[in-house]
């Protein structure tokens, strides 16, 4: 792969939540990403935009370590909370990476939201519940903030739910600690409904920030960073305040999201602009 160039400098970069730097992961010779580095705001949206097998399910699993053999990784993930030290995400223990997932960086990913298709959507959510110390009402809110009806979707088995609402459960999961961060995977029907009214702010307000800032009880509220991963530029668009390219391995691109629209620099960028017709 050609070198990649230099992730597009922060007005603050001090501000960063997570900073990827130099990430390579591999399975045997196919390379997926190469010398990565990508810096998220805290409170930012950012969207990765990239092509189907352009390694984003690779790059939202690195955000947990949740990486395992045969992958050969190198590079590192940090994690800033808001008082303390960096953490290094790759060299969390066991006990220490479980809690990380559901109160600090939380992946909701598209594949059927991780729901088992033989049980109800309330009985999925008791051991996520027991994990995280909260109760069935905070999943009714954060459903509701989604614009589902709650009781509906809990009383449903994932089969009898269409993909966005599938999704959107996984992501209402994922949100129950109120973590730092909310990693949305190819949840392409999730971002597509988020995206329309005011249903992304409301459901920023009902997670609350996690437990570096009080927890989802806490002060607050305050909104949790987002980072979402697709394909479809549109949707991306209309949620991210800043649009990271993922092209070759590596981010090609990446800056303040209207910018990248009306002026991208690299010919892929440019290509996806002009294909989704340069418009939010």
């Amino acid at each position: 792969m050609a070198t990649p160039p230099v992730d597009a400098p922060r007005d603050d970069p001090d501000d960063s939540v997570l900073t990827v730097e130099r990430l390579s992961v591999a399975y045997g010779s196919d390379e997926v990403l190469d010398r990565l580095d990508l810096s998220v705001a805290r409170g930012e949206r950012l969207a990765v935009l990239g092509e189907g097998a352009s390694g984003k399910t690779t790059l939202a699993r690195s955000l947990v370590a949740g990486l395992s053999a045969p992958a050969q990784v190198s590079g590192s993930v940090s994690y800033r909370p808001v008082d303390g030290d960096p953490v290094s995400v790759f060299d969390l223990a066991d006990d220490e990476r479980e809690r990380f997932r559901r109160e600090t960086v939380a992946v909701a990913t598209g594949d059927a939201g991780g729901f088992d298709s033989t049980s109800t959507d309330r009985g999925q959510f008791q051991p996520a519940l027991r994990a995280t110390g909260t109760d069935e009402a905070r999943a009714e809110r954060l459903l509701s903030a989604l614009g589902l009806d709650a009781d509906r979707v809990l009383d449903a088995r994932p089969r009898q739910l269409n993909a966005a609402a599938t999704q959107l459960a996984a992501l209402a999961r994922a949100a129950l600690a109120g973590p730092a961060v909310l990693v949305v995977d190819d949840c392409r029907a999730a971002v597509g409904h988020l995206v329309r009214g005011d249903r992304l702010d409301r459901f920023e307000s009902a997670v609350g920030l996690g437990t570096d800032t009080g927890g989802a009880d806490g002060d607050g509220p305050e909104s949790p960073t987002v980072v979402a991963l697709g394909a479809e530029l549109p949707a991306l668009a209309a949620l991210a305040d800043r649009l990271a390219v993922l092209h070759d391995g590596h981010v090609v691109e990446a800056g303040p999201t209207e910018r990248l629209l009306d002026e991208p620099s690299h010919p892929h960028t440019r290509r996806l602009v002009e294909f989704y017709g340069g418009s939010r």
